[in-house]
């Protein structure tokens, strides 16, 4: 029984205009969602204040506001603070899943233009040793920590330049750890992703595939650039995409610039009437400036709240209409940075706290080799969030995306923070989360999203349906 007489609201409460004479309040740690008249939420903020509320006013105050699940009512701001505390704890520790990025190669078959790892593309592949090696580092660190689980994402460059590699990796891990369940997915341009060898893969532990396609034929290869002059990629991956979607899940993503916007609804177009599954992962975000990248590519930002992210919520409804997943429209984290239990490996064996550090020997944490070094406590218990005081975007946030801020900076420090995209696109954002949550079906959550307050550009010389009918006529 919770003390009405002792009522705060949550830190993590954020407020958006709902219906007429009401508000919309969302929590982002529990997660719940709470609509509220007026006059409910006068009396829940005249109780924040700490004035003492009439009876008929404590009426107004529903025990189930307090509930976990809801949470936008606490006893104490002090004893929430500290119960989400031990939660990002739990999440940073869990040790049920070893989690690990493996760069096989830092050669590739692109030549992107905003590439994040431009920096650190020298052409070299992980050989046999430092792939056995690998395997050993992982099998004894996941029975070290009693993790029952290994979940590996193998990346390049491009990983599928060499797929004896991974699949040496694969077998040195189960000869070694039979008792560990092993899965592993792909984060691949696509090119080389053909359904003979996922069929092969699948008993191997084989999931998934993140797969890049930077629009559709007119804009793909603007970007995504083949190392084959000459040669547009676009037409190959899609069909290896389409062809190997019924056998484990592919999430398309997507980095578009100004220049290149146009192609992203026309590719969902051709996801849907090439029989691309419905529901899966599809994700468009800007092209950031960021990590490796070239200073002069992409949006000229290392954030969203610098790279026009109204585009990105417009795409995502695009996304949501098509009958695909665009994902939760508020989280950008936490990332795998705040797991313990979760490292990434470059061709070379070097070992690092996350991705976003790859190849760059000076962040490095160990060597498959030698083990972990002293560094990889420091930064396995390094806690940004300190920067972020009472911010109520922490449970989705974490400080974003430390590791582009630290090699920028080059030291242990800071937050990456995205409170500008937050709170400039919070009740468009939230808005659309409700919807997905409550409504029965998608179509009719779609219908409930707020109006976009931007249009989606066109290919230069398109013109629109109604206009192509009214010529007709």
């Amino acid at each position: 029984m919770h003390n009405k007489n002792s009522v705060r609201l949550s830190v993590f409460n954020l407020y958006v205009g709902h219906e007429a004479g009401s508000t919309l309040v969302y929590n982002t740690y529990s997660g719940g969602f709470v609509s509220l008249d007026d006059d409910t939420l006068a009396v829940l903020k005249k109780a924040d204040g700490g004035s003492e509320l009439a009876d008929d006013e404590r009426a107004l105050v529903d025990p189930d506001y307090f509930d976990a699940s809801v949470g936008i009512l606490v006893e104490s701001r002090e004893a929430e603070e500290r119960d989400f505390r031990a939660w990002f704890e739990r999440l940073k520790s869990n040790p049920r899943k070893l989690s690990c990025i493996v760069s096989i190669t830092f050669a590739c078959n692109f030549d992107c233009t905003y590439c994040c790892q431009a920096d650190v593309l020298n052409g070299r592949m992980m050989n046999a040793a430092n792939g056995a090696r690998t395997a050993e580092w992982l099998a004894a660190r996941a029975l070290e920590i009693g993790a029952p689980e290994i979940q590996l994402d193998f990346v390049g460059g491009e990983p599928l330049l060499h797929p004896d590699r991974i699949e040496q990796i694969l077998a040195d891990i189960r000869r070694l750890a039979p008792e560990v369940k092993l899965s592993f997915r792909l984060i691949t341009n696509g090119y080389y992703l053909s359904r003979e060898l996922v069929e092969r893969w699948v008993p191997l532990g084989l999931t998934g595939a993140q797969v890049t396609l930077d629009g559709d034929e007119s804009t793909h290869s603007q970007t995504r650039v083949s190392k084959k002059k000459g040669e547009d990629s676009f037409a190959r991956i899609f069909a290896n995409v389409v062809d190997v979607s019924p056998l484990i899940a592919i999430t398309i993503n997507g980095n578009y610039q100004t220049d290149t916007v146009h192609g992203f609804v026309p590719l969902l177009d051709k996801l849907r009437e090439a029989g691309f599954k419905s529901g899966s992962r599809v994700s468009f975000s800007p092209a950031l400036t960021a990590l490796g990248a070239p200073s002069d590519a992409a949006s000229g930002s290392c954030l969203w709240s610098g790279s026009s992210p109204e585009l990105m919520i417009a795409l995502g409804d695009e996304i949501w209409k098509h009958g695909f997943n665009a994902g939760d429209p508020v989280s950008v984290g936490p990332c795998s940075f705040h797991q313990k239990h979760a490292f990434a490996i470059d061709p070379e064996g070097n070992i690092y706290k996350c991705p976003g550090f790859l190849g760059k020997t000076g962040w490095a944490i160990g060597h498959v080799e030698t083990g972990l070094t002293a560094r990889y406590d420091g930064l396995a218990n390094h806690n940004p969030q300190r920067l972020c005081g009472s911010c109520a975007h922490r449970p989705e946030c974490a400080g974003g995306c430390v590791a582009a801020l630290w090699i920028e900076s080059g030291r242990v420090e800071g937050v990456n923070c995205e409170i500008q995209f937050f709170e400039k696109h919070r009740d468009e954002l939230i808005q659309r989360k409700y919807a997905l949550a409550v409504a029965d079906d998608l179509p009719e959550a779609v219908a409930m999203f707020p109006k976009s307050t931007v249009e989606i550009p066109r290919a230069p010389g398109r013109r629109s349906s109604a206009l192509r009918v009214l010529a007709a006529a």
